[in-house]
C-alpha cells in the first residue's frame, strides 16, 4: 500500500486540546470517519481550521473503532508551521483535474486520494521550506529512489529490516524510527542501516564500548558495517550489521541476538518459502541450510563441555540458542514495521521434523508448509521467550561462540548482531 495523508480539520475547542497534546508531549487522538488504511503505515497529517489552514503537521496512525462508522485517529511527532498555509496556495499549483478532489479534503477533511496527495506534497515541498525534511518520506523523489533499486537489493534489505525490526520487539524498544528510512541520495545502500536518519554511526566510541562485551566482536571490527544505537529510558539496543558481501549477492540473513544482563545468545536464521498455487512451501533438500546446521549441531557438542550452570540468570527453558524462520518471501516495504508472520522452529524440533513422514507432499518430496509441521512460535511467542532469556545460551556457552560467529560472517550473510544493555550497567 502506497502511504497517503489526511486533511484533519478541527473545532477551536479541538484545537486547543491539539496544543496541549503538544505542550505535553502527549498523543492527540480525533475521531473521524471509518477510512480504509493499514494501521501500520503512517499518515501525513494536515491539521488546520477554516480560518487558520494549516498550522501543523503530524504523523498519523489509524486506530480502533471510535463509534458506529467511526476510527479512531492517532496523530503525534508534530510540526508546528511558521508560517500557516492557505488550502488556496495549495490549489493554485495542482493539476486542474485534481482541484475538485483536494478541495472536498481541505473542506470537509478526510483521506486523500493517493494521486492527489502526491500533488499536495508537491505543493509543501514548494510552499513550505520549513517542512521538507519532514515529509520527505511522503515525497515522489524517495519513492523513485527506492523503486531504482534491483530486485535482489531490495530483497536483502526486506530480511535485514526484519531481522533489525525483531531485535527492537525482544528488546521491547518503539520501531516507528525505522519509518524514516530512506535510501542515499547517490548510489545504493551497503545496509539497511545506511538508510536510518541520526542513528547510523560508523567506530564510534560507544559502539565498540557495547560491542567489546560480546564475544566474537573482535572478528566484526575489521569488516565494513553498519551500527546503529536505539535507547529507551532504561535500555540501550546496539545493532550491528556486518556484511562481507554487497547486498546484490548476499545468500541471506542471520539474527544474533546477545542479552548483555542475562549473558544470553540466540540466533535466527531466516529462510524464505515460495509460492505452490494457494500454499507457502519451503522444500527439502536445502544444501546451504544443510550446512548452517551441521555448523549448529558442532557447536551443540562443543556446549556440551562447558561447565553446568550455577547462575540464578543462566537457567533457561532450552539452552539450545538455534532457530529457523521460515516465512513467506518478504516483501522490502520500507513504511511498514509490522513483522512478516513466520514460523519459528528450535533446532532441535526441525531434526525431528526432517524425518517425520508429514513432511513428504504428494509427488515424493519434502515440503515444510504452516499445516504439516504441527507447532511453532509465532512472533509474539518468540519475542516474549527471548525478552526474558528464557531460552538461549546460559553464560558458560556463551563465551565459546566465537567459532560460529566466525563462520556465519564468510557465509556471505549479512549478520545482524543485537546486544541490548541496561543504561545504568
Amino acid at each position: 500500500m502506497k502511504l497517503n495523508g489526511y486533511s484533519l480539520i478541527l473545532s477551536p475547542e479541538r484545537k486547543r486540546v491539539l496544543l496541549e497534546c503538544i505542550d505535553s508531549g502527549m498523543t492527540f487522538a480525533e475521531p473521524v470517519p471509518e477510512f480504509a488504511y493499514s494501521r501500520g503505515m503512517p499518515l501525513l497529517c494536515l491539521i488546520g481550521s477554516d480560518r487558520e489552514g494549516i498550522t501543523h503537521l503530524g504523523m498519523g496512525r489509524r486506530g480502533i473503532r471510535a463509534g458506529t462508522s467511526m476510527s479512531r485517529l492517532n496523530v503525534d511527532s508534530f510540526l508546528p508551521l511558521q508560517n500557516p498555509i492557505t488550502p488556496d496556495r495549495i490549489i493554485e499549483i495542482i493539476p486542474a483535474r485534481s482541484i475538485p478532489w483536494v478541495s472536498d479534503r481541505f473542506s470537509d477533511g478526510g483521506l486523500f486520494t493517493p494521486k492527489s496527495f502526491d500533488y499536495v506534497v508537491e505543493a509543501l515541498n514548494r510552499l513550505s521550506p520549513e517542512s521538507r525534511e519532514f515529509i520527505e518520506r511522503f515525497g515522489l523523489a524517495r519513492a523513485e529512489r527506492i523503486g531504482l533499486l534491483s530486485e535482489k537489493t531490495q530483497e536483502s534489505l526486506a530480511y535485514q529490516k526484519q531481522a533489525v525490526m525483531t531485535a527492537l520487539a525482544v528488546a521491547g524498544m518503539d520501531r516507528d524510527e525505522l519509518l524514516s528510512w530512506s535510501p542515499p541520495r547517490d548510489g545504493a545502500p551497503e545496509s539497511f542501516l545506511d538508510g536510518l536518519p541520526n542513528s547510523r554511526l560508523r567506530e564510534d566510541p560507544m559502539v565498540i564500548n557495547d560491542m567489546m562485551k560480546v564475544p566474537g566482536f573482535d572478528l566484526v571490527r575489521t569488516l565494513p558495517y553498519g551500527a546503529a544505537i536505539f535507547e529507551s529510558e532504561t535500555e540501550r539496543l546496539t545493532v550491528v550489521l556486518a556484511n562481507r558481501l554487497a547486498l546484490e549477492v548476499q545468500t541471506g540473513t542471520d539474527l544474533i541476538y546477545y542479552n548483555e544482563t542475562f549473558k544470553s545468545f540466540v540466533m535466527v536464521q531466516y529462510k524464505a518459502m515460495e509460492r505452490d498455487g494457494n500454499d507457502n512451501v519451503f522444500r527439502l533438500p536445502n544444501a546451504q541450510l544443510k550446512a548452517e546446521i551441521e555448523r549448529m549441531e558442532k557447536l551443540l557438542c562443543d556446549f556440551q563441555a562447558c561447565n553446568p550452570n550455577d547462575s540464578r540468570d543462566g537457567f533457561r527453558l532450552n539452552e539450545n540458542p538455534f532457530f529457523i524462520k521460515i516465512c513467506p518471501r518478504v516483501v522490502f516495504e520500507p513504511d511498514t514495521i509490522e513483522l512478516v508472520s513466520g514460523m519459528y522452529l528450535p533446532l532441535d524440533y526441525w531434526r525431528f521434523l526432517e524425518l517425520h513422514p508429514s513432511l513428504i507432499g504428494p509427488q515424493g518430496g519434502l515440503r515444510v508448509t504452516y499445516e504439516n509441521v504441527g507447532r511453532y512460535l509465532n512472533n509474539t511467542e518468540f519475542i516474549n521467550l527471548v525478552a526474558k532469556a528464557w531460552i538461549g545460551t546460559n553464560v558458560n556457552q556463551s563465551e565459546i561462540l566465537i567459532p560460529i560467529i566466525r563462520e556465519v560472517i564468510e557465509t556471505g550473510k549479512a549478520v545482524v548482531i543485537a546486544v541490548k544493555a541496561n543504561i545504568q550497567e
